[in-house]
């Protein structure tokens, strides 16, 4: 009887230190300490290997590792101890959208769609697909139910606005790109992005603006220097 006692404190104990471990993940993750948090979230797995709250962050660590299969494997984990964990299903189609397998990709965010509608990762993912397979005007439709799900996602303005460059949608995409730039100055390849669709909308003084910015954030970002130096010409050497 003691020894079963015993059993039954050890289990909420560990589940509760499990839980603490996540919470540590979590901020290692939000401050892109990925190593700290895949140890982290390695812990809160070994203390409770039912806890798929902790399998499907350590997906994500692994998958920004470039660690793709094993991503895959946490995710898969988390959702087998959850069918119906959506951000798990989202985190898979991501995995799997990186790993070039795009039909099961779409088919995991559909899953999410099916139940959650408005779920705004999922959107944003699905349309990146359709983008990458060059099919920008459904990508964009995505992009655009994306942003009304979630007006605060930046990525999705940002993905929206290249989607729109690719139809040669100037003027529209330089409007989504400055969306996504109030969200988030801090975005050394959107101020080139934008710089670009200056130039191709035949405004390069405002370009060279743009691209001087990309560069004073990132200072090797590759392009960057040859577009301002084509901005600048344009411009008439200002």
């Amino acid at each position: 009887m003691l020894e079963r006692f015993g059993r039954l404190a050890r289990g909420p104990s560990r589940r509760r230190s499990s839980q603490r471990e996540v919470g540590r993940g979590i901020a290692f993750l939000r401050r892109w300490e990925l190593e700290s948090a895949l140890r982290a979230f390695d812990a809160a797995t070994e203390l409770d290997p039912g806890n798929p709250i902790a399998w499907n962050n350590r997906g994500v660590v692994l998958e920004n590792l470039g660690r793709l299969e094993e991503a895959l494997r946490s995710h898969n984990r988390a959702i087998k101890l959850r069918p119906t964990y959506g951000d798990a299903w989202c985190n898979k189609g991501v995995a799997l959208m990186h790993l070039g397998r795009m039909d099961r990709a779409v088919a995991c965010f559909d899953e999410v769609l099916r139940t959650r509608p408005h779920h705004s990762l999922s959107l944003l993912n699905k349309g990146i697909v359709y983008s990458r397979a060059g099919r920008h005007e459904q990508g964009l439709l995505y992009f655009e139910r994306a942003l009304e799900a979630d007006p605060e996602l930046a990525l999705a303005a940002v993905s929206k606005a290249s989607a729109l460059f690719a139809m040669r949608r100037y003027e529209d995409a330089i409007a989504s790109y400055t969306v996504a730039l109030r969200k988030r100055p801090d975005l050394p390849r959107v101020w080139l992005q934008m710089g670009r669709a200056l130039l191709a909308a035949g405004q390069p003084k405002t370009a060279v603006q743009c691209l001087e910015k990309a560069i004073r954030l990132e200072p090797g970002l590759p392009n960057a220097t040859a577009y301002l130096k084509q901005a600048r010409a344009q411009a008439g050497g200002t």
